[in-house]
């Protein structure tokens, strides 16, 4: 019994959270994963599984699972056509939308690598992709936000470099009343899924080495690098992913092809991207929003199809608090991108009757890489840590019973997706009134917590100053901060175009990101290295005080930088950004933001200025852009004379 009790500290003390993966019913490994192509996985077992069920809705329109087979690989016929072959690179400058999807499952399909552009990137950027990659076609919608816009700006990049082929498409192509439209010297999109055959080239793939995917990172802290996801890397964060998350007998039961999802990230970027991935990996319906900035097409979907679960940015949850439709959402939200202050969290839940959960990843992981366990999830639901840690083993327990699994997918198939998602809705928005506030002592999610390791990845800490390891076991007992990194079967294989680039010598990504573990192995996020503020010696985290300028009243977006201090050189001093709701511009002065977080801080803590802007300027996954921020405000600094050019 002591030697048992002694193994067990053992396996805790390097990983901590693994004690609350063990309550949670998480299994140690969720190895060997399966050793095929990235659309097979995705797209052709559930082909088999489910072909009458919707795999995706954009607007009016809704797609079967057997549809969407067909439209891709009649597109991926069409696209073998034109001449592109293994190991090809064909880009996408492509909005959330069933066009992409098609684009992103047909283009790896060929063995050729999917090359997603974002609808932000300039002329110059597009140009500096396409070289970089040796792009061969690419496919762009006709317009975003001006008539024209996107196709315009890919033809001019285009002629710069070797780019053969322009395809295109408008948004409401997929739509029960598609427009008509005409555009000089490209294909149309639905012109090749129209005269084509769904009969590609059968094309071997090694999932391991073949590259699927080729994610450009958002550039916050330089010039993008090209990450590249294999096969294998995308299949395998899927199942992680989920699987550290629910127990298995859970996605067996409930959520492999009973879930509905509404997402209205840009999947173009891999925030987005891994979550389409994962839900329609596990044969469930996806709602799909165009635009990120649609908040009231997000509440209509939901209100007709009754998703259980989105994924969305922090802001993109300040957007939906102002919809006055919110109420009874009744949904999980996972937050990514950047840290979900506590505020913006409480507030979302309140009018939504919803239950938020934040989420930590990166590129080079291919999304997420730490997440909540389902039972961290559904404490606060359930009345608090004590009940929720006894009720996931019973419940797994019960779900593994012989004959009870089919027994409940066979009713789940009677109530159908629809009711499905009705029945959870209400259970999560009463739950969420009713309970959350009798469990909120035991809350663990939120301030930058993101979770828990997924299982079969290895990671480490760093210490920022010196370079070296620091056992885990020293960062949870000593409070310490350090440098986040991760290595597992969902890491690229290096960025392009050099495999093993971007990893140290044992295969570690170094994230840039400062982290904390709690004591039950829960890491948390507290700031870049690169937003790090260092001010006459004194470290300060910034998200800290963003975190403390979202709870003053009327703050809708905060966002707290370094920049040149002139009176110290070789310090800096700290600047806060801000917008408002709506109600409140004129109302809340520098000062008393100034004097609201002098109460708080320490005295070398307090910035030295506040601006007020109508809004903050965002990355591609919607995250603030304090690079270009810090950059602004550098800039004005040396027009006026306060620092050296």
């Amino acid at each position: 019994m002591m030697n048992n009790m002694s193994d067990m500290n053992n396996k805790y003390t390097e990983r901590p959270w693994r004690k609350m993966q063990d309550i949670g019913c998480i299994p140690e490994t969720l190895m060997p994963y399966p050793d095929v192509s990235y659309t097979e996985f995705i797209l052709e077992k559930n082909v088999k599984k489910y072909p009458n069920e919707l795999a995706l809705v954009q607007f009016d329109y809704e797609i079967t699972y057997k549809k969407l087979k067909e439209h891709v690989d009649k597109f991926a016929t069409a696209l073998a056509g034109l001449g592109i072959k293994k190991g090809d690179v064909v880009a996408t400058s492509l909005p959330t939308s069933i066009q992409f999807i098609i684009a992103d499952l047909a283009i790896p399909k060929l063995g050729a690598i999917h090359l997603p552009t974002s609808m932000l990137d300039s002329e110059e950027g597009l140009v500096d992709k396409f070289e970089r990659s040796n792009c061969k076609a690419v496919v762009c919608v006709r317009t975003n936000v001006k008539d024209r816009d996107i196709v315009d700006k890919v033809k001019k990049a285009a002629g710069q470099t070797k780019v053969e082929n322009i395809i295109v498409t408008e948004i409401r192509d997929y739509s029960k009343n598609p427009p008509e439209w005409t555009e000089e010297g490209v294909l149309k999109f639905n012109d090749l899924i129209k005269n084509n055959q769904p009969n590609p080239p059968k094309v071997n793939i090694d999932p391991k080495n073949d590259v699927a995917v080729l994610f450009f990172t958002g550039g916050t802290t330089g010039r993008p690098k090209g990450v590249m996801l294999t096969h294998y890397n995308l299949v395998s964060r899927t199942l992680m992913s989920l699987g550290s998350n629910f127990p298995q007998s859970l996605l067996n039961a409930l959520v492999d092809g009973y879930f509905t999802q509404i997402l209205m990230l840009p999947i173009f970027h891999v925030f987005g991207h891994e979550f389409y991935e994962f839900f329609m990996g596990y044969g469930c319906t996806l709602l799909i929003v165009t635009d990120p900035r649609d908040t009231k097409e997000f509440v209509r979907l939901a209100k007709e199809y009754h998703p259980l679960f989105t994924p969305a940015a922090p802001t993109h949850l300040i957007k939906l608090t102002q919809e006055a439709s919110l109420s009874s959402l009744g949904i999980l939200a996972l937050s990514g991108s950047m840290p979900l202050a506590p505020q913006v969290q409480k507030e979302f839940e309140e009018k939504s009757g919803s239950v938020s959960f934040d989420a930590y990843g990166m590129s080079e992981t291919g999304g997420a890489t730490c997440t909540p366990t389902a039972l961290e999830i559904t404490a606060p639901l359930l009345g608090g840590f004590s009940i929720a840690s006894k009720l996931w083993p019973l419940t797994d327990k019960l779900l593994t019973t012989p004959g009870v699994t089919p027994l409940m997918r066979s009713a789940l198939g009677l109530i159908g997706r629809r009711n499905f998602g009705i029945i959870w809705n209400n259970v999560i928005a009463l739950a969420s009134s009713l309970i959350r506030p009798v469990g909120a002592k035991d809350r663990k999610t939120g301030g930058g917590r993101v979770g828990y390791p997924f299982v079969d990845e290895k990671i480490k800490i760093i210490n920022d100053d010196t370079g070296e390891t620091i056992p885990i076991s020293k960062v949870v007992s000593e409070r310490l901060r350090g440098e986040f990194c991760v290595k597992g079967p969902n890491t690229m294989i290096g960025y392009w175009p050099e495999p093993g680039s971007g990893l140290d010598n044992d295969g570690y990504v170094h994230s840039g990101d400062i982290v904390m573990i709690d004591d039950d192995g829960g890491i948390r996020v507290v700031d870049r290295t690169k937003d790090m503020v260092n001010i006459s010696g004194y470290k300060v985290y910034s998200v800290e005080l963003d975190n403390m300028l979202y709870e003053y009243p009327g703050i809708s977006e905060a966002a707290v930088v370094g920049v040149p201090d002139p009176e110290r050189p070789g310090s800096e001093r700290l600047k806060v950004f801000v917008s408002l709701k709506p109600g409140y511009k004129g109302k809340i002065t520098e000062g008393d933001l100034i004097n609201y977080l002098k109460e708080r801080v320490p005295k070398y803590a307090v910035p030295r200025s506040v601006e007020f802007r109508d809004e903050l300027p965002k990355t591609d996954a919607e995250k603030i852009f304090k690079r270009r921020l810090r950059d602004e405000e550098i800039n004005k600094m040396k027009k006026e004379g306060l620092i050296k050019e």
